[in-house]
């Protein structure tokens, strides 16, 4: 009953409560509803961006336990998104064929331009989940890291025993950041959306804030291996931060509040 007046009471207000499917190494953070943070930020910013533009990094194939998916077809954004693997690149156009204001780009942001090595799951493997694919990376020790705690923590058998066969290493195109922005000519970016691991920081860290500045930006919060250097990066170029599920949101002119923590004592 009280499940059902909440619903209705946020569903006034032109909200949406919704329970999110679990994903990656800490579905066990996913076992109640969680409020859909991105779509409360975004509903609020496109009131007043007539001509939304994004870039997506990691669009993997744009549809597996992607949230920007639901937010693009709704809204029919205009942007580009960015997608080294080959298979997945492929299944991302293919799931995208019907929308001809979206720009692929088949490479991997990297720090420098040219060509690097990305380490990804084989996916000649039969059984294997979905969400492994995922887990590619420009560190190899990454890959091998997820591949290990599928393996032997969730008891994943469809894993060889040698962790090292399931690896496979391809030359991909790498570009930088401020490279993709002037090869598609963005001037104005209203929506960042990084799904690339434990990087999500470094791309920040190498994006033009003093030329552009995203309204949104989602990253992946628990794959970070500086949850705190991020979000005192992003405090102090004026965004404000909520974490939801995995993820986490930073929008500039979203109405915020401070909390102030008080210890009591017995006296």
């Amino acid at each position: 009953m009280i499940g059902k007046t909440i619903h209705k009471v946020i569903n006034k207000f032109g909200y949406k409560l919704s329970k999110i499917q679990a994903q990656g190494n800490h579905s066990e953070l996913l076992d109640y509803p969680c409020i859909d943070l991105l779509e409360l930020v975004v509903q609020h910013t496109v009131k007043t961006h007539s001509d939304f533009f994004f870039i997506q990094i990691g669009a993997h194939d744009g549809s597996s336990a992607d949230p920007a998916t639901k937010l693009i077809q709704k809204y029919q954004w205009r942007g580009i998104l960015v997608e080294p693997q080959p298979y997945p690149f492929n299944q991302l156009v293919k799931n995208y064929q019907e929308a001809p204001q979206l720009i692929f780009e088949q490479a991997v942001i990297a720090p420098e331009d040219g060509t690097t090595s990305f380490y990804q799951v084989r996916d000649d493997i039969p059984n294997l989940p979905f969400w492994l694919s995922q887990s590619s990376s420009l560190d190899r020790e990454r890959v091998r890291g997820a591949l290990y705690y599928w393996k032997h923590n969730k008891q994943l058998d469809s894993i060889p025993d040698d962790l090292d066969s399931a690896i496979v290493e391809v030359k991909v195109p790498a570009l930088t950041i401020q490279s993709l922005m002037a090869k598609h000519n963005v001037k104005n970016l209203d929506f960042l959306m990084l799904g690339t691991p434990g990087y999500d920081f470094e791309i920040l860290k190498n994006f033009p804030f003093e030329q552009i500045k995203p309204s949104i930006i989602c990253f992946e919060y628990l794959s970070l291996p500086d949850h705190k250097g991020c979000m005192e990066f992003l405090a102090d170029h004026g965004y404000s931060v909520g974490r939801f599920a995995v993820r986490a949101v930073a929008a500039l002119n979203i109405p915020t509040i401070n909390w102030t923590i008080y210890q009591w004592s017995q006296y």
